[in-house]
């Protein structure tokens, strides 16, 4: 009984540290975002920034939901990630 209690305990302590993780890859796409609009021709480089952020904060989310065993919510989150990952590698080969 210890031992499922230590592992959940452990749990929360990562869930918490994913959702800073969010909440930080949040604040980086808002300040990506706003030189982009800033001026759009200096900052096109933004784009793939932006996309990349997303997914790798998707992949953060879809841990967290299989984490919490919503394994449908977990795959639908990850392959969001990987075609926002993918549209940053275009993003990135188009600017250059």
């Amino acid at each position: 009984m210890a031992k499922n209690s230590l592992r959940r305990r452990n749990w929360r302590e990562h869930g918490i540290l994913i959702d800073w993780i969010n909440v930080v890859l949040s604040v980086l796409i808002l300040v990506s975002s706003v030189f982009l609009m800033i001026d759009i021709h200096k900052y096109m480089f933004m784009f793939p920034v932006i996309f990349f952020l997303s997914g790798i904060m998707n992949i953060c989310l879809g841990i967290k939901k299989y984490k919490m065993d919503q394994y449908a919510a977990s795959i639908i989150s990850i392959v969001a990630a990987l075609l926002l990952i993918a549209l940053s590698i275009f993003a990135l080969i188009v600017v250059l």
